[in-house]
């Protein structure tokens, strides 16, 4: 290349000679040509490394590095590290990149003046195939990281230089996204998601197994208490309140003071409108869906909390929530699992 390229896109590979031909092809195909890819094969035993440098071969953008294998994390920022342009763009060896991403988000980020923009993104080789719409302004996207992270990470485009300041943490690995995206709100970035899908979000059972989601799950949950401690006075939740909040997730937890509970979510909503408010109703009917269970008035308490900012109740949550306390759905269980197929048949 004859000048630093406006967006590095950083590939990370392990093992993924199955669909890395269709991630390569998606990145190259782009509308918006002015990028270089790197791909960083990650001690791969497959033949990944060798359809990397056919590639390589093939077009000048594309850079490849081989070495051993040293996890998610370090290879990531040694992805940011190499990169030369202004922006880097995340992808994933397995999903796929619509034609006018790259574009589209570089619109998106000039348009709202934000350091990091994801978008939504489109599941597939799954049965659930609806869209996964994240949060897209900055403050709903704030709301919706005291849930869980507020981007689908292989979709992010993020400013060069300050992800160079924060870099992934390797002692959060497994969660290391959504460990950057709480430093980096505590940081003072603006958010955003393109309200569109952009990109396509290859599922399969061999993603992930049960041991790495215990882990996924602990980390998280420590980052939303972190998250929480930072945001809690502007949001009216105490630590007490939170612990108990963190408990309705945890099908082997103790008994939950839901009145804590209400209060907490009724003093947080009060401060909140528009898409934010929308946002933290929505993960919050989810949580009463998970404790529903325990009879201790899962639909009253919605219905009571819904009331208090002024938003009507709808008639499928509040029955939803209903069903679940009469049969005593545990999450997980056969019953549950089976409502959940039903629903979804029968809405989707």
């Amino acid at each position: 290349m004859n000048k630093a390229p406006l967006i590095s896109v950083v590939l990370p590979v392990y093992n993924g000679e199955a669909h890395l031909s269709e991630a390569l092809d998606s990145i190259l195909a782009q509308s918006l040509r002015d990028f270089e890819l790197i791909a960083i094969d990650d001690g791969s035993t497959d033949g990944s490394l060798a359809v990397l440098r056919d590639y390589e071969r093939k077009d000048l953008r594309v850079r490849v590095i081989a070495r051993g294998n040293k996890n998610l994390p370090n290879t990531l920022n040694e992805g940011i590290d190499l990169a030369l342009g202004v922006w880097i763009a995340r992808m994933d060896q397995d999903d796929i990149a619509l034609p006018h991403r790259f574009e589209r988000q570089l619109e998106w980020l000039l348009q709202t003046g934000a350091d990091i923009t994801g978008s939504w993104t489109q599941p597939f080789g799954t049965r659930d195939r609806r869209p996964v719409k994240h949060a897209t302004t900055d403050e709903a996207i704030k709301v919706e990281m005291l849930f869980g992270s507020p981007f689908a990470h292989p979709s992010v485009m993020v400013k060069t230089d300050l992800v160079r300041c924060l870099r992934y943490d390797p002692d959060w690995d497994r969660a290391e996204d959504y460990d950057l995206w709480e430093r980096a709100a505590r940081a003072g970035w603006c958010m955003t998601n393109v309200p569109e899908v952009l990109l396509y979000y290859r599922q399969h059972p061999s993603q992930i197994s049960s041991a790495t989601r215990g882990r996924q799950v602990e980390l998280t949950l420590q980052i939303q208490g972190r998250y929480c401690a930072y945001k809690g006075g502007e949001w009216s939740i105490s630590d007490q309140a939170w612990a108990e909040i963190l408990k309705m997730r945890q099908p082997g937890a103790t008994s939950i003071q839901m009145d804590l509970v209400d209060g907490a979510l009724q003093g947080m909503f009060a401060k909140l409108q528009g898409e934010a408010l929308q946002v933290g109703l929505f993960y919050a009917y989810r949580l009463y869906l998970l404790v529903a269970y325990r009879r201790i008035g899962a639909s009253r308490r919605w219905r009571a909390l819904c009331r208090s900012v002024g938003v009507r109740v709808g008639t499928a949550q509040w029955f939803q929530l209903r069903l679940l306390e009469l049969v005593g759905a545990k999450p997980g269980g056969r019953t549950f699992e089976w409502l959940k197929r039903v629903y979804l048949a029968i809405k989707y």
